[in-house]
C-alpha cells in the first residue's frame, strides 16, 4: 500500500534535473526526516515552479510514495517567502543544508533537529551572531545522530583546567601533549561543558570541537559552503 503524505511541512535541501522534464528533490521534511522525491515540470509551469523548488523556502508538501524509496511529489505550495539571508550569512545557511543533505539518515525524522533548522533560518534572516546559531544547529545535529561528546577523559575523570586534551571522535578525550593533534584546554573544556562561552577561547574550542566531529561524520567529504565563503573572503 503505498504511503501518502498531504500538507506535509518541509524545505528542499538539493535539486538536479532528472530525466527530461523532472527534478530530483532532496526534501528534509518534519515528519520523514530526509526524503528524495521526484517532481514533473512542464514546459508551461516551469516559470512558476522554479520559484517554489528553491532552497529556503517552507513549503507544504504532497507525497506519495510507492514500492522504492522515490517519493513522487504532486504539489508544492509556498508557506511565505523564502528566508532572505544576506551575504555572508548565506554561506552559513548553505552550511546547514549541506550537514542535512550528508550527515541525516533517510527517512529518521527527528522534530527538534527540524525546528533547530527552521530557528536558525529565521536568526541568519534577522542578522543575529552566527557562531551560536550554528553551534546550537551542530550540537543538535550531533546528538540527533548519536555523537554527543562525553565531556570527560575516555578513562572516565574529570578535566583538569591546566591540562591539555584532544578529542577522537569514536573514542572521546585523551589527556596529551602532542602538538602534532588539535589540543583542547582543560580549562575550555570545563567551561564548554557548563555552557560558559564568554571567553573568547572557549568559543574557539566549541568550533574546532565540533569541526572535528563533523568532519569525521562527512568521512572526506567536502563542504561547498566552506569554499564558497573561503573564496568571499579572498575578494572581500
Amino acid at each position: 500500500m503505498p504511503l501518502i503524505a498531504d500538507s506535509e511541512a518541509g524545505f528542499i535541501i538539493h535539486s538536479r534535473p532528472f530525466k527530461e522534464k523532472s527534478l530530483l528533490l532532496d526534501l528534509y521534511t518534519l515528519n520523514y526526516g530526509r526524503i528524495s522525491a521526484v517532481a514533473r515540470v512542464s514546459k508551461t509551469s516551469a516559470s512558476r515552479s522554479m520559484g517554489v523548488y528553491q532552497p529556503f523556502v517552507p513549503l507544504k508538501l504532497y507525497l506519495r510514495q510507492g514500492k522504492s524509496s522515490l517519493w513522487q511529489l504532486s504539489e508544492a505550495l509556498i508557506q511565505r517567502q523564502s528566508f532572505n539571508i544576506s551575504t555572508p550569512k548565506i554561506f552559513s545557511a548553505i552550511y546547514l543544508n549541506e550537514l542535512l543533505y550528508y550527515l541525516t539518515i533517510p527517512q529518521d525524522p527527528d522534530p527538534h533537529l527540524f525546528a533547530t533548522y527552521l530557528d536558525a533560518l529565521g536568526r541568519l534572516e534577522n542578522g543575529e551572531d552566527e557562531f551560536m546559531i550554528l553551534r546550537n544547529f551542530e550540537e543538535i545535529l550531533i546528538e540527533s545522530l548519536g555523537y554527543a561528546p562525553n565531556y570527560e577523559t575516555i578513562a572516565g575523570e574529570n578535566f583538569k583546567p591546566d591540562s591539555f586534551y584532544i578529542y577522537l571522535p569514536k573514542n572521546g578525550f585523551i589527556e596529551s601533549e602532542d602538538m602534532d593533534n588539535l589540543l583542547f584546554s582543560g580549562k575550555d573544556l570545563i567551561s564548554i561543558k557548563n555552557r560558559d562561552y564568554s571567553e573568547r577561547n572557549t568559543r574557539i574550542a566549541l568550533k574546532n570541537l565540533y569541526k572535528v566531529i563533523v568532519d569525521s561524520l562527512l568521512n572526506g567529504k567536502s563542504l561547498k559552503s566552506r569554499a564558497l565563503y573561503s573564496q568571499f573572503l579572498m575578494v572581500k
